[in-house]
């Protein structure tokens, strides 16, 4: 019951947020609605996206013309590009985190989820 309960509200939280902001790029958009389920989407859609072997420099400039934040170099190889969405309640984050070498993507996939006081 406590699940369905705060399915219900993020579902809610999300379709909220999400109304009064940019649209989402299709990569984000139309998830399931089950938290679970959407972050295996949109992980597999981060990977079908950009595949191992993609440029890095075209990666980034497809990610910032779909209205993702690029952050820099992480302390662990990793960058990240993320969404965020909210309101009073919660925040709906899309993040697209990957390794390269040389210009050359070595490991992609996404983070889709909620973050609540």
């Amino acid at each position: 019951m406590r699940y369905y309960f705060l399915t219900m509200i993020f579902g809610l939280t999300t379709a909220c947020s999400s109304a009064s902001s940019q649209p989402l790029p299709p990569i984000a958009d139309k998830l399931p609605a089950d938290v679970r389920v959407a972050q295996k989407v949109f992980d597999q859609r981060v990977k079908s996206a950009y595949p191992v072997g993609s440029a890095e420099k075209i990666v980034i400039a497809e990610l910032q013309k779909n209205g993702f934040e690029i952050s820099p170099l992480g302390p662990d190889g990793y960058r990240s590009a993320d969404i965020q969405r909210g309101n009073t309640i919660c925040t709906t984050i899309w993040s697209v985190r990957w390794k390269a070498e040389a210009n050359s993507i070595t490991e992609a996939f996404g983070v889709f989820g909620h973050r609540c006081p």
